[in-house]
């Protein structure tokens, strides 16, 4: 039979199929196999940060709310209306006896523990509240020399004799020292006995001797030239070594801290933060 055309059937398969060859389908999973892993690289990164700079965070605010209540209980230290009411008469201006007084003060020094009292409603007697103790409880810290035996503990307040109630959590090391006006000049003692000389600091050596007096120059070791009563401080510093609760993944920390006279070498992952703070007690002239 006779047709009219260009020669070629309309029967005639066209090969312009729209599906994709193996090798573009291999191409396109390797493509999105290298997306999907930077992806997943950027989020592990950003998550790590994240980590890191919460745990930053949380130290740092545990950190500064402990130093913030210390300060200003210490600064309460001595605080005594009672010996200044005017209200005891036995013709001299200032406290001269037990009747006078609450006996406030500083009545614990170590360098790593610290015992204060206030007599805040000036009833002349030291409630339960008035007396705080600072420091480690001992089954965090067995040798007493004010580094956590476990790595990390609670710093711990006290209040009477009740039990030491954690105010900061994952402290490695805590220190206390104290300045002292001996010769009672309105002056801190200093190594050169002028005002520009350095600064004397000093702490209660041996707590259980019942002396209650300064003791040994913090910067030499060496024992003062005479023991200093605790009524003459007129200073305290505090020094806290924390670190975070968990350790940062590709963290190293190797640096070496000094916690009053204690050196303190880290090589872990936990990152650390050193504060170290000097509180002036007002109270302690009264």
């Amino acid at each position: 039979p006779e047709y009219s055309g260009t020669g070629k059937s309309n029967t005639t398969m066209r090969n312009d199929s729209e599906g994709h060859t193996l090798f573009e389908l291999v191409i396109a999973m390797a493509l999105a196999a290298i997306l999907i892993t930077a992806i997943y690289q950027i989020h592990a990164v950003r998550l790590k940060s994240h980590v890191k700079q919460q745990l930053a965070v949380e130290m740092q605010q545990n950190i500064r709310a402990a130093v913030s209540l210390m300060k200003r209980e210490i600064r309460m230290a001595g605080y005594d209306p009672a010996s200044t009411d005017g209200l005891d008469n036995d013709g001299n201006t200032v406290i001269d006896n037990a009747e006078e007084s609450a006996d406030t003060g500083i009545h614990i020094a170590g360098r790593n523990r610290i015992q204060f009292t206030f007599d805040n409603d000036a009833d002349m007697t030291i409630n339960s509240a008035e007396r705080v103790t600072y420091g480690y409880a001992n089954k965090y810290d067995g040798n007493k020399d004010g580094i956590a035996d476990a790595g990390a503990a609670p710093l711990g307040r006290q209040t009477g004799a009740g039990t030491l109630i954690p105010v900061a959590e994952n402290i490695q090391a805590v220190g206390f020292a104290y300045a002292f006006d001996n010769n009672n000049d309105g002056n801190l003692d200093t190594d050169n006995g002028t005002v520009n000389g350095n600064i004397i600091w000093a702490f209660d050596a041996d707590l259980t001797d019942g002396n209650d007096q300064l003791t040994t120059d913090l910067d030499t070791g060496l024992l003062l030239a005479v023991p200093v009563p605790l009524s003459n401080i007129r200073a305290v510093r505090i020094w806290i070594l924390a670190r975070t609760r968990a350790p940062v993944r590709g963290h190293y920390d190797n640096r070496t801290y000094v916690v009053g006279d204690r050196k303190i070498s880290s090589s872990d992952k936990h990152p650390r933060r050193l504060t170290r703070t000097t509180v002036y007690c007002r109270n302690t002239l009264l």
